[in-house]
């Protein structure tokens, strides 16, 4: 690993505890370069925005678990491995209260929901390949990703999280186009296979 990589790697592990600490708006970039010991100029040549720092900790989440299923449960190939992970995703967002204040800021920023959707569309595509770069798939996404912000905001989750987070995976296959009970079996396994991932990795977040 180079020094860059090493530079980075404490910027992001850093920037992850004084986000988790203090709450994004409170936290500067100049808190971040001193607590990494480097200049506010290094750390910018790095990361240009402190919005780049906060994405950070969406994309270490959901790479976490997409490395597992990919590692650890072979099994869970296309739309099971690709629901497995936004389960894991949104189940760990909606019960850390520490990540869920986070969270709150990332959807918040609109910059930031944009890079979100894009986020999700690439983990979507990366399990189910046979698509069209501009596609039905991309407004699924859209509307998914709309949904989940709904479902994490505080007092929306007014049923279990099981049977919210159903209604959002029918409602992405019914965007894009399909049947959603024809995927019923897909969505099941990747909630209840999301949720013991979730549960597994909790000490990581």
């Amino acid at each position: 690993m180079g020094m860059n990589d090493n530079i980075k790697g404490k910027i992001a592990n850093v920037s992850r505890q004084l986000f988790n600490t203090y709450g994004y708006p409170k936290v500067t970039m100049r808190q971040i370069a001193d607590a990494c010991e480097i200049s506010v100029g290094n750390l910018s040549y790095h990361y240009p925005r402190k919005e780049d720092l906060l994405m950070l900790e969406h994309d270490w989440l959901m790479n976490a678990f997409l490395a597992k299923v990919r590692e650890e449960d072979s099994a869970l190939t296309g739309l099971q491995g690709y629901f497995t992970v936004e389960c894991a995703f949104m189940h760990t967002i909606i019960y850390t209260p520490e990540i869920a204040r986070l969270y709150s800021q990332v959807i918040n920023v609109p910059s930031l929901r944009n890079r979100y959707c894009h986020a999700h569309y690439e983990l979507f595509k990366s399990f189910v390949s046979d698509i069209a770069t501009d596609s039905a798939e991309w407004t699924a996404t859209v509307a998914m990703s709309g949904l989940e912000y709904e479902l994490a905001d505080e007092g929306i989750l007014t049923e279990s999280f099981e049977t919210a987070l159903e209604g959002i995976f029918k409602a992405r296959m019914v965007f894009a186009g399909k049947n959603a009970e024809d995927y019923s079996e897909d969505i099941c396994t990747g909630i209840s296979e999301g949720i013991s991932l979730a549960l597994r990795l909790s000490d990581l977040f």
